[in-house]
């Protein structure tokens, strides 16, 4: 399962810095408005992991609340700026 895990992962942050980088010769390139964009997506892609990490987590302990009965999202603190 991991491996699963990993090549989702991989493609999904290949596709976040090709949509926040402009390709050049020299390779990609990130404005400021581009490095912060890829850092809120950064973000938002490891605090989805968790909370699928968590629910699964929850489903495959049979707890009282693996069937939805938390269904509050884990935060992790916004980065500073």
């Amino acid at each position: 399962m991991a491996g699963a895990f990993e090549g989702a992962t991989r493609a999904a942050i290949a596709e976040l810095i090709q949509t926040q980088a402009q390709a050049s010769k020299f390779g990609y390139v990130l404005t400021h408005e581009g490095f912060q964009g890829l850092v809120d997506e950064l973000y938002t892609l490891l605090v989805t992991s968790r909370s699928l990490k968590a629910a699964g987590d929850r489903l495959l302990s049979g707890g009282p609340m693996a069937l939805g009965g938390n269904t509050r999202t884990p935060t992790l603190p916004r980065p500073k700026r």
